[in-house]
């Protein structure tokens, strides 16, 4: 069994690897993540035509932007909290296209 990512970073640039190709086959959308908390920094995804690619640093332009602790995504990726209910409680904000976070749940296959 793969070892389980232990950094932010390393669970950000491990997610192309648990997409789900049918789900992101006509994808065309990038996704800037803001993170602050104990693992600051910036990051963007971006889904194309089926390919997903994690980047460092900030996206030339993006369709939603995510400013979220960092503390709260790690438990968001691991499973331990759901993302639209963090999202709804304010847990997270998120600008741009939102109808995208919703989209993201199906995008990947995250082994639990």
């Amino acid at each position: 069994m793969a070892e389980i990512p232990a950094t932010l970073k390393e669970i950000l640039f491990a997610m192309p690897d648990y997409t789900n190709k049918d789900a992101i086959k006509n994808v065309n959308k990038t996704i800037q993540f803001n993170f602050s908390g104990e693992e600051p920094g910036q990051y963007y995804l971006v889904v194309r035509d089926g390919v997903a690619t994690m980047n460092d640093g900030t996206a030339p332009t993006a369709d939603v932007t995510i400013d979220t602790p960092s503390d709260v995504w790690k438990s968001i990726s691991a499973g331990d909290m759901n993302g639209a209910v963090a999202f709804m409680t304010g847990k997270f904000k998120a600008s741009g296209d939102i109808t995208i976070l919703m989209a993201m749940q199906n995008w990947f296959e995250i082994p639990r």
